[in-house]
């Protein structure tokens, strides 16, 4: 297996290169492997997850219950229903630092304060004198510090609650809104608020990953490696179809925030028995994180808890999401590898993947030990998911030419260049000589002037149900489980 996941990254990236285009349908996976044997291919024997993985599994489902605990038994008492003006409520988890204040202040600098709310969550600052050593970012917009609450790698359900429960302290937030630090807005707030706020207050909206189409995570990998797809998959549904995977920086309606805060307990239990089994070839860890799941689980929980799925017992996942009121509408844009090839946002450079696996053919040959905090390979091969160092700009209008409202993620002081930085082509072929660029100007300074000239029309109806193909904009058509 370990060889039949390296040859197939080879494929995949050798392919791209060879190509030098990504409007081929996907490769057959056989096809591309014919020298592997049928039963290479098949689920071995499995004697259920290993003491490793458990140990790592409890010690993100203990931070997360710890947490949850402390607001469970007060959620029925919040107020499902807004009243007053309708407000759209940004909840930052961030560490300690805010890298894209200036952004920010631009976005909020016109907005009237009656129509937002913000919240800020500071993972890195656990002691009340820490916090007021240091300024509470957008305060001189309202912004009201979250108590601190556990967190950790890969634990971020918890905060998640923390945060809902506090800004449903505000009768009038409508809308939930999740932010990472390393996001910034790519549409102005008056679009924003208009779209969320009044033309959708009581939808969320969701972007999901498409399923897995093997249940083991290497042989999964090495299918979209050598077919050049997106690598962002769910493995949880093929176990439990209510537990979905899906990108953590969603939108929540009022309804549906008080929905998560009082069944985030027993969606956590749910979460727990899929996830030790999800993927089971990773022996150390497991694959996604609570954020990646939870949510939409406890949505679903409470349709069936209150009798109202379709059908006996749990019903029809995509029909109940409709009954939810659940939006397939990704809002804040990541790239994750491959992706996005085929699409004018693809950023692949196939050369520069394919020394990168060379470089680091121990890691690749070791993937059941993997450390994905650790690995050089993730890191060097930028697309788990990709991290911004600069910004071409015509990648950045591109961008905010879709329905994106927010983009991630970005490292401080990224820049907006008018080449690309890092690749080109010449004569249709990649080649990994650096380009300098003409300009280069700070990203938190070109962003306000763009959303002045943006066209939010044709923006409004080019949104995109999946971060990857076969979910950029186009005609209605039945969602790929």
């Amino acid at each position: 297996m370990k060889s039949l996941w390296y040859l197939s990254f080879l494929l995949g990236s050798a392919t791209a290169a060879r190509l030098g285009k990504h409007e081929e349908e996907e490769a057959s996976f056989a096809d591309q492997l014919e020298v592997v044997e049928e039963g290479e291919l098949s689920d071995d024997e499995w004697a259920g997850p290993t003491e490793q993985r458990r140990k790592y599994v409890k010690s993100k489902m203990d931070i997360e219950h710890r947490v949850v605990d402390q607001f469970i038994h007060k959620a029925a008492d919040l107020q499902e229903v807004g009243l007053g003006n309708p407000k759209v409520a940004f909840l930052f988890l961030t560490m300690s630092d805010f890298p894209w204040l200036k952004a920010w202040e631009a976005f909020f600098q016109d907005a009237w304060k009656k129509d937002y709310s913000i919240y800020v969550h500071r993972a890195a600052l656990k002691d009340a004198a820490q916090r007021q050593a240091q300024p509470l970012p957008l305060a001189k917009y309202g912004a009201i510090e979250v108590p601190w609450v556990q967190t950790g790698w890969c634990a971020l359900f918890g905060v998640e609650v923390a945060s809902l429960f506090h800004a449903m302290q505000d009768p009038a937030n409508l809308q939930f809104v999740f932010v990472s630090d390393s996001s910034v807005p790519l549409k102005p707030f008056a679009y924003v608020h208009k779209e969320l706020a009044l033309n959708s207050p009581e939808t969320s909206k969701i972007c999901l990953a498409s399923g897995a189409y093997f249940n083991k995570a290497k042989t999964e990998f090495a299918k979209q490696e050598a077919s050049q797809a997106c690598v962002f998959r769910d493995f949880l549904r093929g176990i439990n179809p209510r537990a979905m995977k899906h990108h953590q920086w969603a939108v929540f309606s009022r309804a549906h925030a008080k929905m998560i805060i009082q069944y985030a307990k027993e969606a956590l239990k749910i979460y727990e028995d899929v996830w030790l089994q999800a993927a089971p070839d990773i022996k150390n860890a497991a694959e996604g994180c609570s954020d990646e799941a939870v949510p939409l689980i406890a949505l679903l929980h409470a349709l069936d808890a209150k009798g109202e799925s379709t059908g006996m017992g749990p019903g029809n996942t995509w029909l109940d999401l409709t009954r939810l009121g659940v939006e397939q509408n990704c809002l804040t844009f990541v790239r994750w590898r491959n992706c996005f090839v085929g699409t004018q946002l693809d950023l692949s450079t196939p050369f520069a993947a394919l020394k990168t696996v060379w470089n680091n053919l121990n890691e690749v040959l070791n993937l059941d030990n993997i450390d994905l905090q650790k690995s050089a390979l993730k890191r060097e091969l930028n697309g788990f998911p990709h991290a911004f160092d600069n910004i071409t700009g015509s990648y950045l209008e591109t961008l905010m030419d879709q329905n994106f409202m927010f983009a991630r993620k970005f490292h401080t002081g990224a820049q907006v260049l008018e080449t690309d930085p890092d690749y080109g082509t010449l004569f249709g072929v990649f080649t990994p000589f650096d380009k300098a660029p003409v300009e280069a100007q700070p990203l938190a300074e070109v962003l306000p002037r763009l959303w002045s000239r943006l066209d939010l029309e044709k923006a409004q109806k080019s949104p995109w149900s999946r971060l990857e193909k076969s979910g950029k904009p186009g005609p209605l058509k039945q969602p790929n489980p």
